[in-house]
Formats: C-alpha cells, sequence, structure tokens
C-alpha cells in the first residue's frame, strides 16, 4: 500500500508553511506601519519581526521532531513527552520575548504639539 504523502511532501509542505508564516508576518508589518494606528514603527516592527521567527522555529523544530520520532518510534510515549517539553519551551520563549516587546519598546507614538 502506498504512502498518501511521502517523508520528502511532509518536508515540502512544512517548509512551504514556515515560508508563508515568515513572510506573512513581514507583510502583515508593512500593511500595520503604512495605517495611522498611533502605535511606533518600532513596536509594529518589534513584533512582526519576532512573528517572522515562527517561520525558522517551526522549520527547526520539524527536523527536532522527526530526529525524535525516528529515535524513539512514532509509538513512543518517551518521544512524545520529549516533543511536548519542546513545544512548550519555544512556547514559553516566545511568550517572554513578546513580554519583553511590549514592556520596552515604546507602543504609541508621542503626540505632537500643534504650533
Amino acid at each position: 500500500m502506498k504512502e498518501l504523502v511521502t517523508e520528502q511532501q511532509a518536508d515540502w509542505i512544512v517548509m512551504g508553511i514556515a515560508l508563508l508564516a515568515t513572510l506573512a508576518s513581514l507583510a502583515w508589518g508593512k500593511y500595520q506601519t503604512s495605517l495611522k494606528t498611533g502605535r511606533t514603527p518600532k513596536a509594529i516592527w518589534a513584533e512582526a519581526v519576532l512573528f517572522a521567527f515562527t517561520g525558522p522555529a517551526i522549520w527547526i523544530f520539524w527536523g527536532v521532531y522527526n530526529s525524535i520520532e525516528n529515535y524513539y518510534g512514532l509509538d513512543s510515549v518517551k518521544a512524545l513527552e520529549i516533543n511536548f517539553g519542546i513545544v512548550i519551551g519555544i512556547a514559553v520563549l516566545f511568550v517572554v520575548i513578546y513580554w519583553l516587546i511590549c514592556h520596552f519598546v515604546p507602543q504609541t507614538a508621542p503626540k505632537r504639539r500643534r504650533s
């Protein structure tokens, strides 16, 4: 019986998702910068770049996930525990970086004085 999705096809799909996540994040940053929302471009781009790093994070995790699954086997509870811990670690890292951005990058543009 033939596989529905081969390993190479799965790699291409994940690479496409990772690339799409990166490009969509940067496009979002460009779009938000063009709007007059009252937020500083520095804050918008800090968030956009953080979100753009989700693409490489997805791609790297996919490689790590496959290595762990190949070593322990697909039905291994040990592999599930390790991958779950890695996902939680990545999520915590992104939340901490987002928190730092929100607290150290000015979010609103200073009000201009009328002359």
